[in-house]
């Protein structure tokens, strides 16, 4: 089983026309999120929260998102893996607190 991001959740099955700032604007109910980056073309976004030892931010995102209906289509959210990161473009730095979590050469928070 691949290693899961304490802190990263993958959200498949947006509509077309759902942007970042609706995703993050979702997430944020449930907690202070860092970054949030969409792909159109594959319908997915990553939403990154922000890393804290107590924190359960992340948690209560996936608890509650998870099958969310929006722009017409239900969202399937799960704990973002390597895999995630690396077709996302983003560095995985989990056990690594001291790293950003995305690439220096990426824009933060694309808005499609």
């Amino acid at each position: 089983m691949p290693a899961k991001s304490r802190y990263t959740l993958v959200i498949d099955g947006l509509s077309p026309v759902t942007r970042s700032h609706d995703i993050k604007a979702e997430a944020s109910y449930y907690g202070k999120v860092l970054c949030v980056e969409r792909d159109a073309r594959a319908r997915c976004a990553l939403v990154e929260f922000q890393r804290s030892v107590h924190s359960r931010d992340a948690d209560r995102a996936w608890e509650k998102l998870d099958g969310l209906r929006f722009d017409g289509c239900r969202w399937k959210v799960d704990w973002a893996v390597r895999k995630d990161f690396d077709f996302m473009g983003w560095k995985w730095t989990e056990g690594d607190e001291r790293s950003p979590s995305r690439s220096p050469s990426r824009p933060h928070d694309i808005g499609y």
